[in-house]
């Protein structure tokens, strides 16, 4: 891969990650899932025993970041499945972004905390997609400009083979005259050794 690729994705990923990120009231929360309060704070607590922290601000009121609306989205969607409550729904979640395991790990080790992977996860995926948009657009450049190249070459034939058709044309043309003028003069010369055998 060109370096400059690489370049151009790695700022837009650092854009990305310099960005604020975006806070929800409980409100605005249970507004775009379509819930009520009371069903967003069951959805919160479940999660809260499995060991994520949603955090709250200085009044004690919840407030929900993007990683934590899409955590209680992926809860409401397999807690709809046959069999699925939504405490094994929790369960299920924390086990895929190994919510349990941060809260018995040493305080030594300093993990990066599951949001800041799951931000980590989203900005690189997304740098990969730039990066495939920019391969997949300079694919298409060079698809271009062989198909240009093709064009231009099949024009140049179709040129030289009207141009030798032209000449082969002229030529039998030329051909054609002189036979006429041979046969004109074979014909006058016939016409004279006639006249002269009747005189």
């Amino acid at each position: 891969m060109k370096p400059w690729i690489w370049n151009f994705a790695y700022r837009r990923w650092c854009s990305a990650m310099s960005e604020a990120e975006v806070i929800y009231t409980s409100s605005e929360v249970y507004s775009r899932l379509g819930v009520s309060g009371s069903t967003l704070r069951k959805y919160s607590d479940v999660l809260e025993r499995e060991g994520y922290d949603v955090r709250k601000n200085s009044r004690g009121r919840r407030e929900y970041s993007d990683f934590d609306v899409v955590l209680i989205e992926q809860l409401v969607e397999l807690s709809k499945q046959d069999g699925m409550t939504l405490e094994k729904a929790a369960k299920m979640i924390a086990k895929q972004f190994g919510i349990a395991n941060k809260k018995e790990e040493s305080q030594g080790t300093d993990p990066v905390p599951y949001q800041r992977q799951y931000q980590f996860q989203q900005q690189y995926s997304a740098m990969i997609e730039e990066i495939n948009k920019v391969q997949q657009a300079n694919l298409l450049e060079m698809e271009k400009r062989l198909s240009d190249h093709m064009d231009q070459k099949n024009e140049l034939i179709e040129e030289d083979i009207k141009e030798r058709n032209r000449l082969i044309m002229e030529d039998m043309k030329d051909r054609k005259e002189r036979e006429e003028r041979i046969e004109k003069r074979l014909e006058l010369r016939d016409d004279n050794l006639m006249k002269m055998v009747r005189e």
